[in-house]
């Protein structure tokens, strides 16, 4: 459980909400993958696929100015996950060949 800030009163409250943090995160990536592949399963042109590109760009921009994070933390973040997400694609093209 995320327990609000102002009611953590010891270092145990911090750490149990630290830990249902990270597994959300994680659990959000399995969940963006899932409609990541998804979404590559529907046929796209190519002009589609660059609009989408530039408004992710956008989006990132945007998610570190409502968060009040470094915009190039924010890309950093999301172009990791997109490697490892694209690179798992990937070797399970090369699996079912």
């Amino acid at each position: 459980m995320i327990r609000p800030l102002e009611y953590c009163v010891n270092k145990q409250h911090i750490h149990d909400s630290v830990d249902t943090i990270d597994n959300r995160i994680v659990e959000l990536l399995a969940l963006r993958k899932t409609y990541i592949g998804k979404g590559k399963s529907f046929e796209d042109e190519q002009n589609e696929e660059q609009n989408i590109i530039r408004n992710l760009d956008s989006n990132y921009v945007l998610l570190a100015k409502r968060f009040h994070l470094p915009i190039e933390f924010i890309r950093s973040i999301f172009q990791e996950i997109e490697n490892y997400i694209n690179q798992d694609f990937i070797a399970k093209g090369y699996e079912q060949q």
